[in-house]
């Protein structure tokens, strides 16, 4: 299956982190860090990632980061939003939504 957002970049703005994602393949995502509360200002990270699409251009993304942190978007390219529920290596949990805007 091929998915929209491979081979883009992305940013994203949530109100505690702002990072650039780059959709490498369908199982690695390079994201580098803007803000964070945890992770070195232009610190570049890769993981591995899950995508399970929901129904058309409206996908579910899921990794866990070497830190321990674990992170699940609700991705939709239609609305061209974000939904992240985050749960920190403290078990903090973070839930936040924001824009998603393709970068070039």
């Amino acid at each position: 299956m091929t998915y929209p957002m491979i081979g883009k970049r992305y940013y994203v703005e949530f109100p505690t982190m702002s990072f650039y994602l780059h959709f490498v393949s369908e199982k690695s995502l390079e994201f580098i860090v803007e803000k964070s509360p945890d992770l070195p200002k232009g610190s570049s990270h890769t993981v591995d990632i899950t995508i399970a699409p929901l129904r058309d251009e409206l996908y579910m993304i899921s990794w866990q980061e070497k830190s321990g942190n674990t992170v699940v978007h609700i991705e939709d390219f239609k609305e061209h939003r974000v939904h992240a529920f985050l749960t920190m290596k403290d078990l903090k949990f973070i839930k936040q939504s924001a824009a998603l805007v393709e970068a070039t």
